[in-house]
């Protein structure tokens, strides 16, 4: 089974340049505008990593926090994917649990060596078939 990766941005040549590159690699890539969105599409894809912009709709430290803060998804890797460089914005999402940071523009081979690394590091095994699954198993 391919690894599906969760994008969210509102920028839709983002989202496009990211699903090309991991799209290549045989990732299954899925998109969405918003937080809220992406907050859906975790819910009922269980992708193996998330990628989010700092700044979208919904927030993309909103949507890490609420991703955190949720026992069946607190140790999915998220990485952040912004044009916000300013160290205290990295800092922000570091210390609220994202995996990685990696700054627009980016080399689009640079990101597909980073998504590998956090689909590697990634010990969840979502339950398959259950609907709204009550706690996280893990492969160990």
């Amino acid at each position: 089974m391919q690894p599906r990766i969760v994008i969210a941005d509102d920028d839709l040549t983002i989202i496009s340049l990211v699903s090309l590159r991991l799209g290549l690699a045989r990732f299954d890539v899925l998109s969405a505008e918003t937080g809220a969105d992406a907050l859906k599409l975790i819910a009922k894809s269980e992708p193996s990593a998330v990628i989010l912009d700092v700044k979208m709709p919904g927030g993309g430290l909103e949507t890490l926090d609420r991703i955190k803060a949720n026992p069946v998804t607190q140790n999915l890797p998220v990485m952040m994917l912004s044009g916000e460089r300013d160290t205290a914005t990295v800092m922000s999402a570091m210390g609220a649990g994202a995996a990685d940071y990696m700054v627009k523009p980016f080399n689009p081979d640079r990101l597909l060596e980073r998504v590998n690394r956090l689909v590697a590091s990634s010990a969840m095994v979502w339950p398959r078939g259950a609907a709204a699954p009550a706690a996280p198993v893990w492969e160990l």
